[in-house]
């Protein structure tokens, strides 16, 4: 509705409702009734395609960073438009899973969508971290720096993955083989031994029964831990569909040792990486943030980051207002203190992100050491319990026959 009190009938582009609403009251309109291109509820967020997202099973990380490795030397380093850029992909490329997913792309753009919003129904390629930035280079024509830090991102990602699985791939194959020896041990031989010592009269030896207290918890307490773990997990699961559920369970998540600091370390380097990039892109203060944060999984880390974006919109310091909500450090405040006097921003949160990056690999790499130290430690005490006991009772078969 105008200022006028005329009723007017129209489309306009948005992200969402809220953004709908803002950009029409910028207008001089006010908004009665709206709802989406696919005839949803407009104050609803639209679902990803599903049929579209599963379509040919266009695989994950690896299909992602192909995809945009291509498109930069198209579309970033060729300047070809980002339309002819994936319409020559779909034709060209010798990979089926990128050829369908440029296809797939071209035919959201021919339709009026933007590339973000056509990621968007990608869920299982293209995370909101991803999708984010592309908006943001839409937004500032400042495709090809984007898809520079998208491939970086992604690259940093499945390094990480692959330095995890590295370092638990050894221990955890000692594990299943210690586990191998001793249910085998358990279930073959320890009766066998145990229907000898008895014929012959000998008595149990330590190691023995310890591996008959084993083998008892084994069978009764491994069963009902799962069963109590399967329990926690569901009702973890359904407490986290209410916005206070969530809120509990994340909160309680960073303030478990190690893994809280994993957490918030994880959330901390997208959002300051994010929130760089997006200033070298030219976004401003409050479309930075709003972004960034969108990119923060914690609800409770994700609900201090809005709070201090709605003081920064009200004008507040930067730094001020992410001291006063406790997202970062002293020494991290400090640094966007700096950019802020200066004018550098961008290095502020690069440098922030770099940090928490580092942080979070060691914690990572500690955690994985640990874990696999324990899991070599468990696996040797095992086997040396068994092997002691299966001396100790061959000994005492011995002597039990030569005293018979």
């Amino acid at each position: 509705m105008g200022a006028g009190g005329k009723i007017a009938v129209g489309e306009i582009e948005a992200a969402d409702y809220k953004d709908a609403c803002r950009k029409l009251r910028a207008a001089s309109l006010s908004p009665i009734s709206a709802e989406r291109a696919d005839g949803g509820d407009a104050r609803e967020p639209a679902k990803p395609d599903e049929g579209r997202a599963a379509s040919g099973n266009l695989g994950g990380e690896k299909t992602a960073l192909a995809f945009f490795k291509k498109l930069l030397q198209l579309s970033g380093s060729g300047g070809m438009p980002v339309g002819d850029a994936l319409k020559s992909l779909a034709q060209r490329s010798l990979d089926k899973r990128t050829a369908t997913l440029c296809r797939e792309l071209y035919k959201e753009l021919s339709e009026g969508r933007t590339l973000a919003d056509a990621l968007k129904r990608y869920p299982a390629l293209f995370d909101p971290c991803i999708t984010h930035l592309v908006e943001a280079g839409e937004s500032t024509a400042n495709l090809g720096f984007v898809f520079e830090n998208i491939i970086s991102y992604i690259e940093a990602r499945r390094q990480l993955r692959r330095t995890i699985i590295s370092a638990l791939a050894y221990p955890v194959f000692l594990c299943v083989m210690a586990s191998g020896v001793v249910l085998l041990f358990l279930f073959f031989m320890l009766p066998r031994i145990e229907s000898m010592m008895s014929n012959i009269g000998a008595g149990e030896n330590g190691p023995i029964t310890l591996m008959k207290t084993i083998g008892s918890v084994l069978t009764t307490g491994v069963p009902v831990a799962a069963a109590a773990a399967i329990l926690a997990i569901a009702a973890i699961k359904f407490m986290r569909k209410t916005p206070e559920g969530l809120l509990k369970t994340d909160a309680a998540l960073l303030k478990i040792p190690v893994i809280g600091k994993i957490a918030a370390d994880s959330d901390l380097c997208r959002f300051s990486t994010l929130a760089s990039t997006l200033f070298a892109s030219g976004v401003n203060t409050t479309e930075t943030f709003r972004l960034a944060e969108k990119s923060v999984k914690n609800s409770l880390v994700r609900s201090r980051i809005q709070n201090f974006r709605i003081a920064v919109n009200d004008g507040a310091p930067i730094s001020a207002a992410l001291k006063k909500f406790g997202i970062i450090d002293s020494e991290d405040i400090d640094i966007v203190a700096v950019g802020e006097r200066t004018g550098s921003l961008v290095s502020a949160f690069a440098e922030i992100g770099k940090s928490h990056t580092e942080s979070l690999n060691r914690r990572i790499k500690f955690s994985t050491g640990a874990l696999g130290g324990a899991a070599l430690a468990l696996a040797f005490a095992l086997v040396l319990v068994f092997a002691v006991g299966i001396v100790l009772s061959i000994l005492g078969l011995s002597h039990g026959l030569v005293a018979k």
